[in-house]
């Protein structure tokens, strides 16, 4: 089963950042479609919405930021 890592848009620096956050997904998920476009229909998984309370470090700017908006949440496939 494909696993994919989420990653969070950052406004500071404008780059998705890895989010810390995998999950398995059963079919292929388009790199170019955000999280919310690709679950839109069946609902967010856990994982997701559980990470929408926490707060990332830009390793670019080292600013913390949290990304509540799921339309720049990306998924990226690690295996």
């Amino acid at each position: 089963m494909p696993r994919y890592m989420v990653t969070a848009f950052c406004e500071k620096c404008s780059v998705a950042h890895p989010a810390g956050v995998e999950l398995e997904w059963p079919e292929q998920i388009p790199p170019n479609k955000s999280v919310a476009e690709i679950f839109h229909l069946i609902g967010l998984p856990a994982e997701i919405v559980d990470m929408s309370r926490n707060y990332f470090t830009c390793p670019q700017t080292g600013h913390m930021y949290a990304q509540q908006d799921n339309k720049k949440l990306f998924l990226v496939k690690t295996l």
